[in-house]
């Protein structure tokens, strides 16, 4: 038959071409013109905006060392029994303990950082004060230095006289209050900056000596790296009058930037973009020059990068939007073929479809489908339950003639030695046992029941083995109500009497209790047990040779109730065993029909 289409009607491949071009093509090029233009223009700034943000971190850290060293020196600036023990005249005794008790101690504890390269020198003008020297450095003798040669102290106590002359100690303008960093005597020489405020006497508040704490510069810019901000980049520190203070030893500073370092000064070539943040603590800033060419090339390269991706997408994008209108219109035309010729048959429609294009059959040549599969899943699941009956009625039955002809033979050999009230007992003990088992035929009983069959069964073996079985049953009573597959315990507690029973009595422990959301059978004994191996063969369905008694039970629980559940064995050579039966709690009349058929 012909189809007939109106003058409207568009082909499904245009449509999805058309969708293609305007959903997808338009927007990435819209977005890649922006990322080309915005990406050239943001680039410097982002840059710089993050250069910023590193040198700024790069001073906090400065600026936390030179916060503890400030710190430290506080302890003696501040500490006015100190400075009455400075400024005041001792002698003999008194004087030796004032230094060893207290002054000494008080040096040692200002001194003692972290950083082994601070040294602390306290000047005082107080000449009844005693001289302490340094054990690993040079101290003052007039205008000349001594090296000691021995190492270990941080800390001196010197008279002022020996700096008076000092042109470093005359340039300095101290007063109440002032304290500056600056590189005094040997400190150019050795790479180290002091930490100079006064001592003060605070009876007078005249000055009264010098505190000086002098570090080396490459604990306080041990962060001065060019590694923090690329590899041409450079970070130094200079002063307040923008002299080279420090450079890392990492900077690879070309000889041309350094023309005026034999002055200290330092001027920035035009190719470098300078950042300069200031250090709080300190009079001086940290300073950062990133060539202009490393923010170019970086623009280049997000330009270019730009470009290519949006250019690549494109023609991909297109040539995809092509290839899938294409691929799909024929993909729909040959699915519709098949639904239309799947449609034959008098099917009734799920749901009207609207629309003159191949949509409109597919969607009726499925909504048929659909029904059909439906149909067909159902009548399936009906069979798959009606077969799952049909095994738990099979297992069931090959257990019950297994109990019967035991019982048979004992009621048979009774009746040879002539026990007629043993036989009369035991045969009423069959009937009720019989009585209980047999009641409409149910699968599922409640956990009372089977409580009672079980007891009905070890009455009759108490009365085959002239009361030699000791019974104990450790039933929860809110487990009663309870519903479980019919005859689980007993084929353990006969499997008990069988196969562990191997002096004069035995004794057995029925249990049942709640856990959690399931409840448990428990069946213990104190006969032979069973070998790890033994265990593994009892539980194994695929063999046929000892435990099929174990293994219906087993197989009954998982179909009843899932895979979840079942039979679990814990045994030990001459312990005894414990076998533990777990299922889900459910009251008597819960459908599981439908879990029945899932669990398959």
């Amino acid at each position: 038959m012909q189809r007939r289409f109106p003058s409207t009607y568009m082909p499904l491949g245009y449509k999805l071409l058309i969708s293609y071009l305007l959903l997808v093509l338009t927007p990435v090029i819209g977005i890649g013109s922006y990322a080309y233009i915005s990406s050239v223009n943001t680039i410097a700034e982002h840059t710089r905006s993050s250069l910023e943000v590193t040198v700024k971190q790069v001073g906090n850290n400065v600026d936390y060392r030179l916060k503890d060293l400030i710190r430290s020196s506080d302890e003696i600036y501040a500490d006015q029994t100190l400075s009455r023990y400075l400024t005041g005249y001792h002698s003999g005794w008194e004087k030796y303990n004032i230094m060893s008790q207290y002054i000494l101690p008080k040096l040692e504890n200002a001194a003692s950082l972290p950083n082994q390269e601070v040294k602390l020198s306290l000047y005082v003008d107080n000449p009844n004060v005693s001289e302490y020297y340094y054990l690993s450095e040079y101290y003052y003798n007039d205008n000349s230095t001594v090296n000691t040669g021995q190492g270990g102290r941080k800390y001196s106590l010197f008279h002022s006289e020996r700096i008076q002359n000092a042109p470093w100690y005359q340039s300095l303008d101290l007063h109440f209050g002032s304290a500056e960093w600056k590189q005094v005597d040997k400190d150019r020489e050795t790479g180290s900056i002091s930490y100079l405020r006064p001592l003060i006497n605070y009876d007078t508040l005249q000055l009264s000596g010098l505190i000086k704490m002098t570090v080396n510069m490459k604990y306080i810019f041990s962060d001065v790296d060019t590694g923090h901000l690329g590899e041409d980049s450079i970070l130094f520190i200079v002063d307040d009058k923008d002299h080279l203070l420090f450079s890392s030893s990492k900077n690879q500073m070309d000889p041309a930037m350094l023309s005026g370092a034999a002055n200290g000064d330092i001027v920035k070539p035009e190719s470098f973009m300078e950042i300069k943040t200031p250090i709080d603590n300190m009079s001086a800033s940290i300073v950062a020059w990133v060539p202009y060419s490393s923010l170019k090339k970086n623009s280049e390269q997000v330009r270019n990068v730009t470009i290519w991706i949006c250019v690549l997408i494109l023609a991909l994008l297109f040539v995809i939007s092509i290839i899938m209108s294409q691929y799909f219109s024929r993909r729909f035309m040959k699915l519709t073929a098949s639904l239309k010729s799947f449609q034959e048959g008098n099917f009734h429609k799920r749901m009207p479809i609207q629309g003159n294009d191949e949509f409109s059959e597919i969607g009726s040549a499925f909504n048929d489908m659909a029904s059909t599969i439906q149909r067909l899943i159902d009548e399936v699941y009906i069979s798959n339950l009606e077969k799952k009956e049909t095994e738990l009625q099979v297992l069931h039955s090959q257990m019950n003639p297994h109990f019967l002809y035991n019982t048979f033979s004992s009621i048979s050999r009774m009746a040879k030695l002539g026990e007629i009230d043993k036989l009369h007992e035991i045969v009423r003990a069959l009937a009720r046992f019989y009585r209980l088992s047999l009641h409409r035929g149910d699968m599922i009983i409640p956990i009372e029941q089977e409580i009672q069959i079980v007891e009905s069964y070890l009455e009759i073996q108490k009365i085959k083995n002239a009361d030699r079985i000791n019974v104990t049953y450790e039933i929860a009573p809110e487990v009663m109500e309870y519903e479980t597959v019919k005859f689980i315990l007993q084929p353990f507690v006969e499997n008990a009497l069988e196969h562990a029973w191997y002096d004069d009595e035995i004794s057995i422990i029925i249990r049942a209790y709640p856990e959690g959301e399931d409840i448990c059978f428990e069946v213990e004994d104190n006969g032979l047990g069973m070998k790890e191996e033994i265990i593994e063969l009892v539980l194994d369905p695929t063999d046929k040779g000892i435990g099929y008694g174990i293994r219906n039970v087993d197989q009954r629980i998982k179909l009843q109730y899932g895979k979840e559940y079942g039979v679990i064995i814990n045994s030990s050579l001459g312990e005894g065993t414990v076998i533990r039966i777990r299922f889900p709690s459910r009251l008597p009349g819960k459908d599981t029909k439908g879990e029945q058929g899932l669990t398959m």
